[in-house]
């Protein structure tokens, strides 16, 4: 049983807004590692890299430097390091928590609250954001609570969204605009012109060619698709476990590749309609530079380069600096030579610092929510159903009655983007894109959409 003794008021206690690290967004992919942990507490090394003492005289201090000690080591958690620190029945809290927050390394102690029995961390990670984990110690000096909250960034304005996004060291654009007969008007932003990576917003253009395509009649939301080894082997959110050779239809397959953000459903869908169709959305939803995407890269196709058997990278980011599609097309078509299979040590390598991504802008990014959602009509009306399965953020729907979304996540890169409606009419599109060159867990994106609520908060004061 987990419980607290009464103890004096902390010696430092300063007033901070706190969310919890518990945010799970249907988009944003979860790492798993599986490594186990060689760390063990450090009796020689008390001070953090910003001076700031632990205090390592009472069992709870101990614990904390203990813990501080295996979040900022290059060993990934396990449960073998964490069975040194934990109790036998909290091991495995402990763990998921620690794993998810190793990610965010390396943490810097800003200060610490001393209480009876317990202690509150007051840390900063690598992408500049405020984590706080209190730990609670039982008779026996083990952690019996252990208790991660990361700080809501205070945001008031767009300048505040800025100098947030700023202090995360990535590489980034955000952009808020207002959607009037499917034109964007941008009130506020930053390089909203930067080609960014898109991770899985790129599926948007894949779902303006589907839904073309049945505007055209070549394609009905009726047809049905072949699961393949091929397609399955880049993942799914359930399709998976379907025969090879079982059917799906257009129109699951579309809601799946949104909602879910199903990389198998995706290379169905793109194989259905073709690598032309897709290249043509591009242009037709207004992207900056649709060259840059000809040939449109499957989903096959682009993670065999960036994290598949062989090693492909350099070759990518050679091809991608001559401007020569054929150089991109043949990597492209070499991939197909071959299954996609996953190389261990680049899993949780970005590999959009060779260019192996899809791009486009903030202004991209409106353009195309524009373009489905003025598209959404007749044949192709079930687009806004499918937009809006999953609105991957909580809002007031009394005051947002519809929002359609897409986000995406690959490693170094995570991105959101949403086209809502607000109560009186107007439709917006928010976008956030963030690139860093090296991976995060998904506390990155829970603290981005701390500031993506606070952004929409702000859009009635400037309507």
């Amino acid at each position: 049983m987990c419980w607290t003794l009464p103890g004096p008021a902390p010696t430092h206690s300063p007033a901070r807004g706190r969310l919890r690290a518990v945010a799970s967004l249907a988009a944003v992919a979860a790492a798993t590692v599986v490594v186990s942990s060689c760390a063990t507490p450090s009796a020689s090394s008390v001070t953090a890299d910003n001076g700031v003492k632990i205090s390592m005289s009472t069992p709870p201090g101990f614990r904390a430097k203990q813990t501080v000690d295996m979040l900022n080591s290059d060993w990934p958690i396990g449960e073998v390091g964490v069975r040194t620190l934990a109790a036998p029945d909290v091991v495995n809290n402990v763990r998921d928590t620690m794993e998810n927050l190793w990610w965010e390394r390396p943490f810097t102690v800003e200060s610490v609250d001393y209480y009876a029995g317990r202690v509150t961390l007051h840390l900063v990670n690598s992408f500049g954001a405020g984590q706080d984990i209190e730990i609670h110690t039982d008779e026996n000096g083990m952690v019996d609570r252990f208790d991660a909250q990361l700080q809501k960034p205070k945001v008031d304005s767009w300048a505040d969204v800025d100098a947030a996004l700023a202090k995360s060291r990535a590489r980034y654009s955000f952009q808020v605009a207002r959607v009037d007969a499917g034109h964007c008007d941008p009130i506020a932003g930053t390089d909203t012109h930067q080609s960014l990576p898109l991770a899985s917003i790129f599926k948007l253009y894949v779902l303006l060619a589907v839904a073309d395509a049945v505007k055209a009649g070549t394609v009905s939301w009726d047809d049905e698709l072949t699961i393949t080894s091929q397609a399955r082997a880049v993942g799914s959110s359930g399709l998976e476990k379907l025969p090879l050779g079982s059917k799906v239809s257009v129109r699951t397959a579309a809601g799946k590749m949104i909602a879910n953000s199903d990389n198998m459903a995706t290379d169905l869908l793109i194989a259905k309609v073709g690598t032309a169709a897709v290249e043509r959305a591009l242009v037709a939803a207004g992207h900056h530079d649709p060259a840059s995407m000809t040939p449109f890269p499957t989903m096959h196709e682009m993670f065999s380069i960036g994290w598949g058997e062989p090693d492909l990278r350099e070759r990518w980011r050679n091809a991608v600096a001559t401007r020569v599609p054929q150089a991109r097309a043949q990597l492209l078509e070499q991939t197909n030579s071959r299954p996609y299979e996953a190389d261990p040590a680049r899993t949780h390598t970005p590999a959009s610092t060779f260019g192996a991504e899809w791009y486009g802008s903030a202004e991209d990014i409106c353009r195309v929510h524009a373009a489905l959602q003025s598209g959404a009509v007749g044949a192709a009306a079930p687009v806004s159903d499918i937009m809006s399965a999953i609105p991957g953020i909580d809002l007031d729907p009394q005051q947002w009655p519809y929002i359609g979304a897409k986000a995406g996540n690959l490693p170094g890169d995570l991105t959101f983007s949403w086209y809502a409606v607000d109560v009186s009419g107007q439709a917006w599109v928010v976008s956030f894109q963030l690139s860093w060159p090296r991976f995060h867990g998904h506390t990155a994106g829970a603290w981005v959409m701390s500031i993506a609520k606070q952004v929409f908060a702000m859009l009635p004061r400037q309507s």
